[in-house]
């Protein structure tokens, strides 16, 4: 497992990345839209890749209001309490 730094704090700390899982195959995946230009084309194709490759049971698609600011809490509770893998997508 990898150390990042969040650059959402005031002061850089060290964040630890949540285990990955061994597959998604029967998992519900959330392909979350940060709201930058384009960031749907790549979900888009994302979401294609992984019902051909992966299986999941479901795939559910968020979308935070801007990208400028962290996703609401509400947004971040509903997507932990009905998730199993989070991908979260950003383009230009």
């Amino acid at each position: 497992m990898a150390d990042y730094l969040d650059p959402t704090d005031s002061v850089a700390v060290p964040r630890k990345t949540a285990p990955r899982p061994a597959s998604l195959e029967g998992r519900t995946i959330t392909l979350l839209d940060i709201s930058k230009a384009k960031g749907d084309h790549l979900l888009d194709r994302i979401e294609e890749l992984l019902h051909e490759r992966a299986r999941p049971k479901a795939i559910v698609r968020k979308k935070k209001p801007t990208f400028a600011r962290p996703a609401p809490d509400a947004l971040r509770r509903e997507i932990a309490g009905a998730t199993d893998v989070l991908i979260e997508a950003l383009a230009d």
